[in-house]
């Protein structure tokens, strides 16, 4: 009783050394006199009390005082422990990075985390989504660190989180959702003064979509003009594309065509 009222302790006392989540394995390296069937009891019985909740198999986290109404932790004061834990990089993006640099016209429903890992799966968990996208080549340039509580977390640099909004919007809800949060955005947008590199990493036609949305839908022309001299003086070059992926061009139907962009506007695009 003694030697398990010292765990329920040292897993207790994790926040107050700025810790807040730990494997099973950290336990057992702290008590190695506790056996696994001992430890399982003791962290089912935490978890029942809502001390404790569980995030990933043997992994978990400690709910402390400030989150104890709502049961559970959000992932940004743990993500960084976890994806450490896991041993794949990552960086928080897309929606769940936008609403952490000020821009969201609503609140993600999932936490996106995008990882160089295709093994890993998303996962809801005490009313938490970790939802996951996959880059084979996570380059971390681009990557700017952010303070949370329980440490810190690794968030894509404002115009990445803006083309991968575009890169990914089949799975965000649309060019439209993507181009209405790109535009809380658009202050944070540093082109001129951009890495080149950054633009190499993405395909030509996310690149046109952003230039269009940025100067058309959303009616920065300094800025737009900033991003075409850019992709100019890497020497890069548009082809015909559509506007939205999703919808083909239907046989007979003439798009309105912009020649800046090289876009056929197969699409309104309406921001809110």
């Amino acid at each position: 009783m003694e030697r398990n009222m010292a765990v329920k302790k040292w897993i207790e006392d994790l926040p107050k050394r700025g810790r807040i989540a730990f494997s099973a394995n950290d336990v057992k390296v702290q008590f190695p006199e506790l056996t696994k069937s001992a430890l399982q009891s003791l962290i089912r019985r935490m978890v029942t009390r809502k001390q404790v909740c569980s995030i990933w198999k043997n992994y978990y986290v400690v709910i402390p005082d400030e989150y104890a109404l709502r049961g559970y932790v959000p992932p940004i004061e743990y993500v960084d422990n976890l994806m450490s834990y896991l041993g794949h990089n990552y960086y928080v993006g897309l929606l769940s990075a936008a609403a952490l640099y000020g821009s969201s016209h609503q609140q993600p429903q999932s936490f996106m985390i995008v990882s160089n890992s295709e093994d890993i799966k998303s996962k809801v968990n005490h009313n938490v989504n970790l939802r996951f996208f996959i880059k084979s080549n996570i380059n971390d340039e681009f990557i700017q660190q952010k303070n949370a509580s329980y440490g810190e977390i690794k968030i894509s640099n404002p115009i990445m989180t803006a083309l991968d909004l575009i890169m990914y919007e089949n799975r965000i809800g649309g060019l439209e959702r993507a181009a209405t949060v790109i535009d809380g955005l658009v202050d944070e947008l540093s082109i001129i003064d951009s890495n080149p590199t950054l633009w190499n990493s993405f395909p030509i036609p996310v690149i046109q979509r952003f230039g269009y949305i940025i100067e058309v839908v959303l009616g920065y022309s300094e800025l737009g003009d900033a991003l075409y001299q850019k992709i100019c003086m890497l020497d890069k070059s548009f082809r015909k594309n559509l506007l939205d992926p999703r919808l083909k061009q239907v046989n007979n139907i003439n798009y309105p065509y912009d020649s800046k962009w090289k876009l056929y506007i197969n699409a309104t695009l309406e921001v809110d």
